[in-house]
């Protein structure tokens, strides 16, 4: 699996978690529905939803329980 592809799973475990539909997310980064939904189910690739995903991680401080635990980090 690619980086971007963890990075994809992160945004959707945290948008379903704290229940943000698609819409909301497309409003606030100022894009279409349609391309917030194909980019988070994988449909659409490429720089801008590589980006699109980097920013709402950054955004939102979002990290991999996983990667908590290795680093002997709790959250």
């Amino acid at each position: 699996m690619s980086g971007i592809d963890s990075g994809r799973k992160l945004v959707v475990s945290f948008i379903e978690k704290n229940n943000i539909a698609h819409q909301d997310l497309a409003t606030a980064y100022g894009k279409e529905r349609v391309f917030v939904t194909n980019a988070l189910s994988g449909k659409l690739k490429g720089a801008s939803v590589n980006l699109f995903i980097l920013e709402v991680i950054r955004d939102y401080k979002l990290r991999d329980e996983k990667e908590g635990e290795e680093n002997g980090k709790t959250s």
